[in-house]
């Protein structure tokens, strides 16, 4: 019998458990209020439920529902990568059994734009499920190796410089895509690359995502502010009040991402150090600009600029900022400081229905925010944040 048929076969049975487990319901929405919500593990619990109950509906977004519905694309990645992170740390083998279903269902394929950062995404929840799965061989992940061997082979050179494309041009948002030249792929790409290199083997795709993730870190850091700009279109824009344009969710792309990418780095790996060392720095520039309230503002660089709360960036500095302490990166009382009110203004933003409020919907730069409005990704923030303050609370106890 052929490598390849005993994959296949294996894969066919495994297909035939997770039939049977197709039909798995969560609790609704309307019954989650009656947790009792009182540490890490409720809260995160509670806004997993309700985000899964809804995961189909998505009537509550105010608009651009199709990116949020795509099964392989990054909104519900965002949150898939927040759901197993909790399921992990408390054991929720429902939840990581979903995460398993939802990957033969993509056929541990990319998304359909490849070559581009956010699309690459489930490569992080594939890796998760063959590492964690003795059930599931590393051969499923062929669909994905295949795409990543082609971006290496036919590896994009193009300018980092953010050009839109040509009225009726299709795929991207702009031409510099192929390669990693906007702040969300720092959370999308790189942990998937070094992942991939983790259950495999094979170090050519962490080579590649440190060789890609170190061009864009030199391109998008501003040294003035120790931010980062979304794109190069931000470089030389103010807000109308003077400021540079530091979006707060772009920076929690970035801050959250490099955290999960250092995670991923073996232990003793060269480029551990000049990674955590950044991390740390961009800690102490993100402390200082959150708000006394807990919540950081939209525009990092200027603060009056909208003035409700803004949950998505805040669930990533959030979390940046627990992981970071968790790792014994950050020791300062102000990192631990910023943490807990990051915690009290989070939980304050969770509904009694579960909904995370407050979230600013899809873009690229700082918008105005209100109560009622949530998202995927920013669900998946807010439980990336729940895992670290479990161990954090158990330490406090």
């Amino acid at each position: 019998m052929s490598k390849l048929f005993k994959t296949l076969l294996v894969s066919s049975m495994l297909a035939t458990t997770l039939t049977a487990c197709a039909t798995q319901s969560f609790t609704p929405a309307d019954t989650v209020s009656q947790m009792a919500m009182t540490d890490a593990v409720s809260y995160g619990e509670a806004a997993a439920r309700w985000q899964l109950a809804t995961i189909d509906d998505l009537s509550y977004l105010p608009n651009k529902i199709p990116q949020s519905s795509y099964n392989r694309g990054w909104v519900k990645g965002a949150f898939y990568i927040g759901l197993e992170r909790f399921a992990e740390k408390t054991q929720n083998q429902e939840y990581l059994d979903l995460l398993r279903n939802e990957s033969y269902e993509n056929g541990f394929e990319l998304g359909e734009r490849y070559w581009h950062g956010d699309d690459q995404i489930f490569g992080t929840i594939y890796a998760g499920v063959i590492e964690r799965d003795s059930r599931v061989p590393v051969e499923q992940l062929r669909p994905t190796l295949e795409k990543m061997d082609h971006i290496i082979k036919d590896r994009s050179t193009v300018s980092l410089e953010f050009v839109e494309p040509k009225p009726g041009e299709a795929g991207a948002e702009g031409t510099c895509q192929t390669r990693w030249c906007w702040a969300d792929a720092i959370f999308m790409a790189p942990p998937a690359w070094s992942a991939v290199s983790n259950v495999t083997g094979n170090e050519k795709y962490r080579r590649y995502a440190i060789e890609e993730i170190d061009a864009t870190i030199d391109y998008l850091y501003d040294d003035e502010t120790g931010l980062f700009f979304r794109d190069s279109r931000y470089f030389e824009r103010k807000t109308k009040n003077g400021g540079k344009v530091m979006w707060s969710r772009g920076n929690g792309w970035v801050y959250a991402g490099l955290a999960r990418f250092i995670e991923t780095l073996p232990a003793g790996h060269p480029a551990r150090p000049r990674y955590e060392k950044l991390f740390v720095s961009m800690s102490n520039a993100l402390i200082s600009r959150q708000r006394d309230d807990g919540y950081w503002p939209t525009s990092l660089d200027d603060a009056a600029l909208f003035t409700n709360p803004e949950t998505s960036g805040t669930a990533f500095f959030g979390f940046g900022l627990a992981w970071g302490i968790n790792q014994g990166l950050l020791t300062d009382a102000s990192h631990v400081n910023a943490r807990d009110k990051a915690w009290t203004a989070m939980k304050n933003a969770v509904q009694p229905n579960g909904m995370v409020g407050w979230v600013q919907q899809i873009g690229k730069d700082p918008q105005l925010t209100v109560k009622d409005s949530s998202q995927l990704y920013g669900v998946g923030g807010f439980l990336l944040m729940s895992s670290e303050m479990i161990d954090a609370e158990k330490r406090m106890k």
